[in-house]
């Protein structure tokens, strides 16, 4: 059996939480054998594996009122509301370097979840497997505002469509100890879509049918592995970190007294477990 492994939910901008909590781990020195996220947990995850303690707060918080990042001129760029050109160019190699070296030397292992548009299925793509910027890209790729991303021939879009949160990966893959970090408190539930989104689905999707139905199925899906997920907690098979209060930050918040809010809150009960997670990482 594999030792360890962190799982890491999407959010977009809620991934202010994570990454919160990610810093705290960086400071206390816990490793995983192995990270696995979707959309912005993939993202997010990413610095954790560089060792980037802070960047992922300091992009998210420092640009989020920056339309070439989210906004208008994103979407004149990009064709979608996420300037996906913006965050691996002028940030990533200008503003906020990222890694690449402590990136690519790392042992840790780094799967990123992106969901086929064809099956409607998320898959799983190992880190080196293709280019990190494409694989990031497709995971994040929020259905309605932000355009298809091809890897090897196939339509890829947001790898939470599918699988908000990878812990039946990470139990199939046979880790030993996981340690999940999700953006949303207990009491929430995903409410069903209106029929006017539906609309808008059913004429931007059509060539897509079983990813309209993953889109669809996802309230239940979702709401169904929160509650599998409280139930592996209080029976100590898992250990999660979980906001503490009801999120009150949009996937494409703005404003930024909100997103500091958020990334000091995941610090704070980070802080406060941290000795509790060593203990379940030793016993």
């Amino acid at each position: 059996m594999k030792k360890n492994v962190l799982v890491l939910e999407g959010g977009a901008m809620r991934s202010l939480y994570t990454s919160g909590i990610l810093d705290v781990l960086m400071e206390n020195n816990i490793e995983f054998d192995c990270v696995v996220g979707v959309s912005a947990g993939a993202l997010t995850g990413c610095n954790y594996i560089s060792g980037q303690k802070g960047r992922t707060a300091n992009i998210n918080i420092n640009y989020c009122k920056d339309s070439r990042y989210i906004g208008i001129k994103a979407f004149k760029n990009n064709k979608g509301l996420i300037g996906f050109d913006y965050l691996f160019d002028t940030i990533s190699k200008e503003k906020i370097p990222f890694d690449w070296e402590k990136f690519n030397n790392s042992d840790k292992r780094f799967v990123i979840g992106a969901t086929n548009c064809k099956t409607g299925k998320t898959e799983f793509f190992e880190k080196g497997e293709e280019k990190l910027e494409t694989l990031l890209q497709a995971s994040s790729s929020m259905p309605i505002v932000s355009n298809i991303v091809n890897i090897k021939g196939q339509p890829y879009l947001d790898g939470a469509v599918d699988c908000n949160i990878p812990i039946e990966w990470a139990i199939n893959e046979n880790y030993e100890k996981i340690v999940v970090v999700l953006t949303r408190s207990s009491d929430y539930r995903k409410k069903e879509m209106s029929k006017s989104a539906k609309k808008l689905y059913d004429k931007k999707f059509s060539e897509y049918p079983k990813l309209l139905d993953s889109i669809y199925n996802r309230p239940q899906k979702y709401n169904e592995l929160y509650k599998q997920i409280e139930k592996m907690k209080n029976e100590n098979k898992i250990f999660v970190f979980q906001p503490q209060k009801a999120v009150k930050v949009s996937r494409l918040e703005r404003n930024k007294e909100k997103l500091k809010e958020l990334y000091t809150q995941g610090i704070d009960e980070a802080e406060e477990r941290i000795e509790e997670l060593k203990r379940y990482l030793n016993s």
